[in-house]
Protein backbone atom coordinates (compact mmCIF):
# COMPACT_ATOMS: atom_id res chain seq x y z
CA UNK A 1 0.00 0.00 0.00
CA UNK A 2 2.68 2.59 1.11
CA UNK A 3 4.62 1.71 -1.86
CA UNK A 4 1.46 2.48 -4.25
CA UNK A 5 1.06 5.66 -2.77
CA UNK A 6 4.86 6.62 -3.61
CA UNK A 7 4.85 5.23 -6.74
CA UNK A 8 1.62 8.13 -7.33
CA UNK A 9 3.99 10.83 -5.24
CA UNK A 10 6.98 9.88 -7.75
CA UNK A 11 4.35 9.90 -10.86
CA UNK A 12 2.87 13.12 -10.16
CA UNK A 13 6.47 14.74 -8.78
CA UNK A 14 7.54 13.94 -12.57
CA UNK A 15 4.79 15.19 -14.32
CA UNK A 16 4.16 18.36 -12.40
CA UNK A 17 1.26 18.33 -11.63
CA UNK A 18 -1.91 16.19 -9.31
CA UNK A 19 -5.26 15.78 -10.11
CA UNK A 20 -8.20 16.10 -7.11
CA UNK A 21 -11.88 15.89 -7.75
CA UNK A 22 -14.35 18.65 -6.06
CA UNK A 23 -18.01 18.57 -6.56
CA UNK A 24 -17.76 15.28 -9.00
CA UNK A 25 -15.51 17.45 -10.76
CA UNK A 26 -11.53 16.40 -11.71
CA UNK A 27 -9.21 19.25 -11.43
CA UNK A 28 -5.89 19.47 -11.50
CA UNK A 29 -3.45 21.42 -9.12
CA UNK A 30 0.05 23.04 -10.66
CA UNK A 31 2.78 22.29 -8.79
CA UNK A 32 4.88 25.66 -7.65
CA UNK A 33 8.44 26.49 -9.59
CA UNK A 34 10.89 29.05 -8.17
CA UNK A 35 9.26 31.10 -11.58
CA UNK A 36 5.72 30.82 -9.89
CA UNK A 37 7.59 32.05 -6.87
CA UNK A 38 8.86 34.90 -7.97
CA UNK A 39 5.11 36.10 -9.39
CA UNK A 40 3.65 35.79 -6.17
CA UNK A 41 6.14 37.97 -4.64
CA UNK A 42 5.38 40.82 -6.84
CA UNK A 43 2.22 40.07 -6.51
CA UNK A 44 2.47 40.06 -2.41
CA UNK A 45 4.23 43.57 -2.87
CA UNK A 46 1.50 44.47 -4.81
CA UNK A 47 -0.73 43.72 -2.09
CA UNK A 48 1.22 45.36 0.65
CA UNK A 49 1.86 48.94 -1.34
CA UNK A 50 -2.11 49.07 -1.95
CA UNK A 51 -2.74 48.29 1.80
CA UNK A 52 0.08 50.94 2.63
CA UNK A 53 -2.06 53.53 0.53
CA UNK A 54 -4.67 52.58 2.71
CA UNK A 55 -3.45 53.50 5.70
CA UNK A 56 -2.81 49.89 7.26
CA UNK A 57 -0.21 50.04 9.78
CA UNK A 58 3.54 48.17 9.11
CA UNK A 59 4.73 45.71 11.16
CA UNK A 60 7.32 48.08 11.93
CA UNK A 61 4.67 50.68 12.34
CA UNK A 62 2.93 48.54 15.29
CA UNK A 63 6.06 47.40 17.04
CA UNK A 64 6.86 50.51 17.60
CA UNK A 65 3.65 51.08 19.12
CA UNK A 66 3.58 48.20 21.24
CA UNK A 67 7.85 49.19 22.19
CA UNK A 68 5.41 52.16 23.63
CA UNK A 69 2.92 50.45 25.31
CA UNK A 70 5.24 48.00 26.90
CA UNK A 71 3.70 45.30 25.06
CA UNK A 72 6.50 44.00 23.38
CA UNK A 73 9.77 45.36 23.57
CA UNK A 74 13.29 45.18 22.39
CA UNK A 75 14.51 42.61 24.82
CA UNK A 76 11.69 40.09 23.69
CA UNK A 77 13.34 40.54 19.95
CA UNK A 78 16.31 39.57 21.53
CA UNK A 79 14.66 36.80 22.85
CA UNK A 80 13.55 35.33 19.85
CA UNK A 81 17.03 35.67 17.91
CA UNK A 82 19.27 34.37 20.70
CA UNK A 83 16.39 31.64 20.60
CA UNK A 84 16.45 31.02 16.81
CA UNK A 85 20.58 30.83 16.83
CA UNK A 86 20.75 28.64 19.74
CA UNK A 87 18.20 26.03 18.09
CA UNK A 88 20.28 26.38 14.44
CA UNK A 89 23.54 25.45 16.70
CA UNK A 90 21.59 22.54 18.22
CA UNK A 91 21.24 20.88 14.98
CA UNK A 92 24.33 21.70 13.94
CA UNK A 93 25.68 19.79 17.05
CA UNK A 94 23.00 17.05 16.05
CA UNK A 95 24.69 16.11 13.33
CA UNK A 96 28.33 15.87 14.71
CA UNK A 97 26.83 12.81 17.05
CA UNK A 98 27.36 8.84 16.62
CA UNK A 99 25.33 6.99 19.13
CA UNK A 100 21.69 6.57 19.36
CA UNK A 101 20.97 7.91 22.54
CA UNK A 102 23.08 11.29 22.23
CA UNK A 103 21.02 11.93 19.33
CA UNK A 104 17.72 11.56 20.90
CA UNK A 105 18.79 13.33 23.78
CA UNK A 106 19.71 16.15 21.42
CA UNK A 107 16.42 15.63 18.98
CA UNK A 108 14.44 15.98 22.24
CA UNK A 109 16.09 18.92 23.25
CA UNK A 110 15.74 20.98 20.25
CA UNK A 111 12.05 19.78 19.83
CA UNK A 112 11.79 21.20 23.15
CA UNK A 113 13.28 24.51 22.28
CA UNK A 114 11.36 24.82 19.24
CA UNK A 115 8.23 24.71 20.99
CA UNK A 116 9.50 27.24 23.08
CA UNK A 117 10.53 29.75 19.99
CA UNK A 118 7.38 28.53 18.17
CA UNK A 119 4.79 30.21 20.96
CA UNK A 120 7.50 33.38 21.65
CA UNK A 121 6.41 34.00 17.67
CA UNK A 122 2.83 33.17 18.29
CA UNK A 123 2.71 35.77 21.10
CA UNK A 124 4.33 38.34 18.71
CA UNK A 125 1.68 37.91 15.22
CA UNK A 126 -0.99 37.98 17.77
CA UNK A 127 0.11 41.38 19.91
CA UNK A 128 1.02 42.76 15.82
CA UNK A 129 -2.26 42.37 14.45
CA UNK A 130 -4.04 43.05 11.49
CA UNK A 131 -0.95 44.92 9.21
CA UNK A 132 0.39 45.65 5.41
CA UNK A 133 2.15 42.81 5.72
CA UNK A 134 -0.55 40.43 7.27
CA UNK A 135 -2.98 41.82 4.66
CA UNK A 136 -0.61 40.85 1.58
CA UNK A 137 -0.21 37.42 2.78
CA UNK A 138 -3.69 36.95 2.94
CA UNK A 139 -4.65 38.16 -0.29
CA UNK A 140 -1.79 36.27 -1.43
CA UNK A 141 -3.20 32.68 -0.30
CA UNK A 142 -6.12 33.50 -2.45
CA UNK A 143 -3.88 34.62 -5.66
CA UNK A 144 -1.96 31.44 -5.08
CA UNK A 145 -5.02 29.29 -4.94
CA UNK A 146 -6.70 30.92 -7.82
CA UNK A 147 -3.20 30.23 -10.07
CA UNK A 148 -3.41 26.64 -8.94
CA UNK A 149 -6.51 25.18 -9.94
CA UNK A 150 -6.90 23.81 -13.64
CA UNK A 151 -9.67 22.05 -15.83
CA UNK A 152 -7.04 20.58 -17.79
CA UNK A 153 -3.99 18.32 -17.75
CA UNK A 154 -2.31 20.92 -19.93
CA UNK A 155 -2.88 23.51 -17.03
CA UNK A 156 -4.22 26.32 -19.41
CA UNK A 157 -7.69 26.83 -18.39
CA UNK A 158 -7.85 28.24 -14.53
CA UNK A 159 -10.97 26.68 -12.79
CA UNK A 160 -11.62 29.83 -11.10
CA UNK A 161 -11.15 33.48 -12.40
CA UNK A 162 -10.38 36.69 -9.78
CA UNK A 163 -14.45 37.89 -9.02
CA UNK A 164 -15.59 34.17 -9.20
CA UNK A 165 -13.03 32.87 -6.25
CA UNK A 166 -14.30 36.13 -4.42
CA UNK A 167 -17.61 34.81 -5.04
CA UNK A 168 -17.32 31.58 -3.37
CA UNK A 169 -18.74 31.06 0.27
CA UNK A 170 -16.51 30.26 2.86
CA UNK A 171 -17.57 26.83 3.19
CA UNK A 172 -16.55 26.53 -0.70
CA UNK A 173 -13.17 28.33 0.10
CA UNK A 174 -12.19 26.22 2.82
CA UNK A 175 -13.06 22.90 1.23
CA UNK A 176 -10.73 24.10 -1.97
CA UNK A 177 -8.14 24.89 0.20
CA UNK A 178 -8.32 21.52 2.58
CA UNK A 179 -8.03 19.76 -1.05
CA UNK A 180 -5.55 21.72 -1.76
CA UNK A 181 -3.47 21.19 1.46
CA UNK A 182 -4.90 17.06 1.78
CA UNK A 183 -2.46 17.01 -1.47
CA UNK A 184 0.26 18.10 -1.03
CA UNK A 185 1.01 16.78 2.24
CA UNK A 186 2.35 13.88 0.01
CA UNK A 187 4.75 16.13 -1.06
CA UNK A 188 6.49 17.06 1.83
CA UNK A 189 9.98 16.43 2.59
CA UNK A 190 9.87 13.31 4.21
CA UNK A 191 7.52 11.21 1.79
CA UNK A 192 10.17 12.06 -1.10
CA UNK A 193 13.04 10.90 1.37
CA UNK A 194 10.95 7.84 1.73
CA UNK A 195 10.05 7.62 -1.79
CA UNK A 196 13.79 7.50 -2.81
CA UNK A 197 14.63 4.89 -0.75
CA UNK A 198 11.60 2.30 -2.50
CA UNK A 199 13.10 -0.72 -4.22
CA UNK A 200 11.35 0.39 -7.70
CA UNK A 201 13.06 3.66 -7.08
CA UNK A 202 16.58 1.92 -7.50
CA UNK A 203 16.54 2.11 -11.43
CA UNK A 204 16.41 6.10 -11.18
CA UNK A 205 19.36 7.07 -8.69
CA UNK A 206 22.10 7.19 -11.59
CA UNK A 207 20.25 9.70 -13.07
CA UNK A 208 20.08 12.21 -10.81
CA UNK A 209 23.03 14.21 -11.68
CA UNK A 210 21.47 15.51 -14.97
CA UNK A 211 17.83 16.87 -15.28
CA UNK A 212 17.69 16.92 -18.65
CA UNK A 213 18.19 12.50 -18.35
CA UNK A 214 15.77 12.55 -15.32
CA UNK A 215 13.06 14.98 -16.55
CA UNK A 216 13.83 16.10 -19.90
CA UNK A 217 13.72 19.60 -19.07
CA UNK A 218 16.67 22.12 -17.81
CA UNK A 219 16.96 22.45 -13.85
CA UNK A 220 15.94 25.82 -14.19
CA UNK A 221 12.30 24.63 -15.30
CA UNK A 222 12.13 22.41 -12.73
CA UNK A 223 8.98 22.65 -10.06
CA UNK A 224 10.07 22.61 -6.26
CA UNK A 225 9.10 19.04 -5.71
CA UNK A 226 10.88 17.95 -8.92
CA UNK A 227 14.30 19.87 -7.32
CA UNK A 228 13.34 18.18 -4.19
CA UNK A 229 13.54 15.10 -5.61
CA UNK A 230 16.31 15.13 -7.94
CA UNK A 231 18.56 16.97 -4.73
CA UNK A 232 17.67 14.30 -2.50
CA UNK A 233 18.32 11.52 -5.11
CA UNK A 234 21.57 12.82 -5.40
CA UNK A 235 22.22 13.24 -0.84
CA UNK A 236 21.25 9.46 -0.96
CA UNK A 237 23.25 8.12 -3.50
CA UNK A 238 26.39 10.36 -2.32
CA UNK A 239 25.81 8.51 1.05
CA UNK A 240 25.66 4.93 -0.84
CA UNK A 241 28.33 5.65 -2.44
CA UNK A 242 30.69 6.74 0.17
CA UNK A 243 29.80 4.03 3.23
CA UNK A 244 30.28 0.69 2.64
CA UNK A 245 27.79 -2.24 4.58
CA UNK A 246 25.17 0.61 5.81
CA UNK A 247 22.24 -1.63 7.81
CA UNK A 248 18.89 -2.27 5.72
CA UNK A 249 17.08 -0.51 8.62
CA UNK A 250 19.41 2.49 8.12
CA UNK A 251 19.01 2.47 4.32
CA UNK A 252 15.08 2.11 4.67
CA UNK A 253 14.76 5.12 6.76
CA UNK A 254 15.81 8.61 5.42
CA UNK A 255 15.84 10.36 9.03
CA UNK A 256 18.74 7.36 10.04
CA UNK A 257 20.19 7.31 6.76
CA UNK A 258 20.60 11.46 6.87
CA UNK A 259 21.89 11.15 10.64
CA UNK A 260 24.61 8.23 9.51
CA UNK A 261 25.69 10.77 6.00
CA UNK A 262 26.05 14.04 7.65
CA UNK A 263 27.87 12.46 10.81
CA UNK A 264 31.31 13.01 10.67
CA UNK A 265 33.40 10.24 8.85
CA UNK A 266 36.42 10.54 11.54
CA UNK A 267 34.03 10.45 14.43
CA UNK A 268 32.32 7.55 13.07
CA UNK A 269 35.94 5.89 12.55
CA UNK A 270 36.77 6.55 16.40
CA UNK A 271 33.69 5.19 17.75
CA UNK A 272 33.95 2.28 15.51
CA UNK A 273 37.63 1.76 16.21
CA UNK A 274 37.01 1.56 19.78
CA UNK A 275 33.69 -0.71 19.67
CA UNK A 276 36.03 -2.93 17.78
CA UNK A 277 38.43 -3.60 20.12
CA UNK A 278 36.29 -6.32 22.16
CA UNK A 279 35.19 -6.26 25.58
CA UNK A 280 37.74 -3.69 26.34
CA UNK A 281 36.29 -1.69 23.63
CA UNK A 282 32.92 -1.08 25.07
CA UNK A 283 31.45 2.90 24.78
CA UNK A 284 29.14 3.80 28.12
CA UNK A 285 25.80 4.70 26.20
CA UNK A 286 26.36 1.97 23.28
CA UNK A 287 23.21 0.08 21.95
CA UNK A 288 22.68 -2.98 19.83
CA UNK A 289 21.70 -0.36 16.80
CA UNK A 290 24.87 1.82 17.63
CA UNK A 291 26.86 -1.50 16.62
CA UNK A 292 24.91 -2.14 13.87
CA UNK A 293 25.19 1.14 12.43
CA UNK A 294 28.32 1.07 12.28
CA UNK A 295 29.22 -2.06 11.21
CA UNK A 296 30.85 -3.29 14.25
CA UNK A 297 30.04 -7.33 15.99
CA UNK A 298 29.19 -6.25 19.89
CA UNK A 299 31.27 -7.66 21.98
CA UNK A 300 30.55 -10.85 23.70
CA UNK A 301 29.65 -9.92 27.07
CA UNK A 302 29.09 -6.05 26.49
CA UNK A 303 27.00 -4.60 29.26
CA UNK A 304 24.35 -1.86 28.93
CA UNK A 305 25.40 0.21 32.05
CA UNK A 306 21.95 1.84 31.75
CA UNK A 307 19.67 -1.09 31.84
CA UNK A 308 22.14 -2.36 34.89
CA UNK A 309 21.55 1.14 36.46
CA UNK A 310 17.85 0.54 36.11
CA UNK A 311 18.51 -2.78 37.96
CA UNK A 312 19.86 -1.36 41.16
CA UNK A 313 17.39 1.27 41.54
CA UNK A 314 19.22 4.32 38.98
CA UNK A 315 22.78 4.07 40.11
CA UNK A 316 25.68 2.28 40.21
CA UNK A 317 28.64 2.58 42.62
CA UNK A 318 32.35 1.75 42.07
CA UNK A 319 31.84 -1.62 43.48
CA UNK A 320 29.15 -2.59 41.03
CA UNK A 321 31.03 -1.25 38.09
CA UNK A 322 33.53 -3.94 39.16
CA UNK A 323 31.96 -6.48 39.27
CA UNK A 324 30.12 -5.84 35.88
CA UNK A 325 33.70 -6.33 34.31
CA UNK A 326 34.63 -9.10 36.48
CA UNK A 327 37.12 -6.95 38.73
CA UNK A 328 37.06 -8.67 41.81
Amino acid sequence: METTRRRRIFRDVVRGYSSVVIDDQELYIKHLTPHDQVELEEIEERYYKSALKRGVPTEKDMLEYLEKEGQWTDKDEKAILEKTLYVENLKKALAKLVLKQDIDRQKSVIEKEEKILNEKNIQKINLVGNTCERYAKDRLNDFYMIHSFYKDKELTEKMYTESEFDDLENADIKNVVYKYNEIFESFSEENIQYTILEDFYNAYLSFAEDSIQFYGKPFCELTYNQIRLIVYTRVFKNIFDTNENIPENIMKDPVKLLEFGSSSKEERDKVKDKLSQGDGGTIVGAKDEDYERLGVKKPTGAVDLHEEAKKKGGTLNMEDLMKLHGVT
